[in-house]
């Protein structure tokens, strides 16, 4: 049985000292569910910083993504359910 570095260690304690960090900022602004945001710590972080920027990067990329795509497809179809679930399926490549 191999124990962890002190790299590790390192490692493990900047997480959680950011992941703390980012759900105190959650609840100082009040956000709806503040343990996304320390999940999301978890979720991005990589000891190593590149793959890490990298992440965060498309992270934010496919949220903006995902918001362009809510702001223009909900609108038309808000009247019509059925063909807006076939057009979000098809979208999403669940059909």
């Amino acid at each position: 049985m191999t124990y962890p570095s002190i790299r590790d260690w390192l490692f493990s304690v900047k997480t959680f000292a950011a992941s703390m960090l980012a759900l105190y900022l959650a609840l100082v602004f009040q956000l709806p569910r503040p343990y996304w945001a320390m999940a999301s710590v978890y979720i991005v972080s990589n000891p190593f910083v590149g793959a890490t920027r990298s992440k965060a990067l498309y992270r934010a990329l496919g949220t903006a993504l995902g918001a362009a795509a809510a702001i223009a497809l909900v609108p038309p179809f808000v009247e019509t359910p059925l063909l807006f679930s076939v057009i979000v399926a098809t979208w999403t490549g669940t059909l």
